[in-house]
């Protein structure tokens, strides 16, 4: 198989970072690892759309709710990205 054919099926994941705290803190600056996938996408451009979906959901408000806040610290990863799946508890 061809770098480019394995790059087509490995698709992105959108994830959000854990709350800390009482569930009052987002942890923007935990491991990859410990980041929740909330959706899986054939493509980078569908995995941003719907990030920006959910982010434009939230504009405008003045207080954002500690779930708000994760999903405005969310990004794309690649849905193979090794620091997703695994111990390896470096920030990034």
């Amino acid at each position: 198989m061809n770098v480019l054919c394995a790059a087509a099926i490995v698709g992105w994941s959108l994830i959000v970072p854990p709350l800390g705290q009482n569930n009052q803190v987002v942890e923007k600056n935990a491991p990859l690892a410990r980041w929740e996938i909330i959706g899986t996408y054939d493509t980078a451009a569908a995995c941003g759309k719907e990030l920006d979906k959910l982010t434009a959901l939230l504009a405008g408000n003045v207080s954002y709710t500690p779930i708000q806040a994760r999903v405005l610290a969310g990004k794309c990863v690649t849905a193979d990205d090794p620091r997703i799946h695994s111990d390896n508890f470096e920030a990034y």
